[in-house]
């Protein structure tokens, strides 16, 4: 049985609640378990420091109830699709085994979320492999049933455009993502005294109109399928549909 429904791999901390913030909420209030694994401590920030992004961290995982977030701390930028990426990856999977995973698209612009992307469609296969990684493979095959794997993978839209195979209506929560970014105060905020210089740097996050290109760029989605606000995914193939009412 998993261990929980939805299980995000965020690169950084921040990109579980920036990229599937609406989704997650959604997913809570339904009273879904749900995990968020980061990979990197975001060290390589231009503001803040690892330490300020895991109180961040601590209060959007309050906000999201969370049942687990934990952090691999993996090398922030420097990640790449390899075996040290796959096998945690994998560990984690094994550990938690949701039923949906989310993780970057395959092609995002920045170079961790690509190489997480691609290593986490991979990990979603390799982790019903037992001899994969043996040490953590305890229990994913058995006698007369099929090895454990997520039953879907959905690849999320890091803040530049793509072509949605999935649009999730997100309007009844746009308001409370919003504020569950706004956790990442030094990630989207104007920022304050910084280590050791009066003021953080300036950033395109950081600019006071971030959010409302957030806001427009979920309305842009939203259109598609004719709601104000929606998040979008990519799916590589098929999305089997279990409800009636999700078509009708």
């Amino acid at each position: 049985m998993p261990t929980c429904d939805i299980l995000c791999f965020a690169p950084h901390p921040d990109d579980a609640e920036l990229c599937c913030g609406g989704l997650l909420l959604k997913a809570m209030h339904a009273r879904k378990k749900l995990v968020v694994v980061d990979i990197t401590r975001g060290e390589m920030g231009t503001r803040g420091t690892p330490e300020t992004r895991q109180r961040e961290a601590a209060a959007a995982t309050r906000m999201l109830k969370l049942s687990a977030r934990e952090n691999l701390g993996l090398p922030d930028g420097h990640l790449h699709d390899d075996d040290t990426l796959r096998t945690a990856l994998v560990d984690a999977l094994r550990e938690h085994r949701p039923k949906t995973l989310l993780i970057p698209h395959w092609e995002d612009q920045h170079p961790d979320h690509a190489a997480v992307g691609q290593a986490g469609l991979y990990a979603a296969w390799l982790c019903g492999a037992p001899r994969y990684a043996p040490e953590s493979a305890h229990g994913v095959a058995s006698k007369g049933a099929l090895p454990y794997r997520p039953q879907r993978v959905l690849h999320y839209n890091n803040r530049y455009g793509i072509q949605a195979d999935l649009v999730i209506d997100i309007t009844d929560v746009m308001e409370a993502k919003l504020k569950l970014v706004a956790c990442f105060q030094t990630q989207f905020g104007a920022g304050g005294a910084g280590q050791g210089r009066a003021k953080e740097f300036k950033t395109r996050l950081s600019n006071p109109r971030f959010m409302d290109w957030l806001k427009g760029m979920h309305s842009y989605y939203g259109y598609q399928v004719g709601v104000d606000f929606g998040e979008a995914y990519c799916v590589k193939g098929p999305l089997g549909i279990n409800e009636i009412g999700a078509v009708l």
